[in-house]
């Protein structure tokens, strides 16, 4: 959250979108570079005593398929989303007349939604699918998982960008599905881009 991220950068400002406002307390940090996630992640392990790390590309897609077969954790219907996810709907498409395709359901935001608003998926995690695009630890390479073990395989080579995934509030619903793979240049900033963290295993 906003908060969250504010403890480890006072200064920062997730800003607002055509007037929509994204800096609230417990909404989600955005304008955060892979590069700031990378040092976030790394201030917060020095705080606790433990080691936080963004998920990679095959972790973050186990999470947000929370042992599910269907295109999304709720099954295949985009139009469900509203219960589940904060996604580019009727709201966002009357707040800003955007002309793409929109989920035909109302999830009662324009913007960026407090985050566990919506109904957790079946590992209780929130906000998996919509919300905000994720930053993910593997550099994206269009042919990954067929060259790769499928096995929780670190894609470190392969282009100059990084993996985001899950779609943002902006996103129509071709993006809002636990397979769509995203690429995006590890110094940008925006206002659809955030991240989650993992706890791992190996402590400090």
């Amino acid at each position: 959250t906003n908060k969250q991220y504010k403890k480890y950068k006072p200064d920062h400002d997730s800003q607002d979108h055509k007037g929509v406002n994204l800096n609230k307390e417990d909404q989600p940090a955005v304008y955060v570079s892979w590069d700031d996630a990378k040092d976030f992640a790394q201030w917060l392990s020095r705080q606790n005593g433990q080691k936080f790390v963004l998920p990679t590309e095959a972790q973050w897609e186990y999470a947000a398929r929370a042992g599910t077969k269907t295109e999304r954790f709720w099954g295949d219907n985009p139009d469900d989303a509203c219960k589940y996810a904060n996604v580019h709907d009727q709201t966002s498409k009357k707040e800003f007349n955007w002309s793409r395709e929109e989920h035909k359901c109302n999830d009662g935001y324009a913007g960026t939604a407090p985050v566990g608003s919506f109904q957790a998926n079946s590992f209780d995690l929130y906000d998996t699918l919509g919300n905000v695009w994720e930053w993910c630890e593997d550099v994206y390479d269009e042919k990954a998982y067929e060259k790769h073990e499928p096995n929780n395989p670190l894609i470190t080579t392969g282009s100059t960008y990084r993996v985001i995934r899950g779609g943002g509030w902006d996103s129509y619903p071709r993006f809002v599905h636990a397979a769509y793979r995203n690429r995006i240049t590890a110094v940008n900033r925006n206002f659809i881009l955030g991240f989650r963290l993992c706890l791992s295993q190996v402590q400090q």
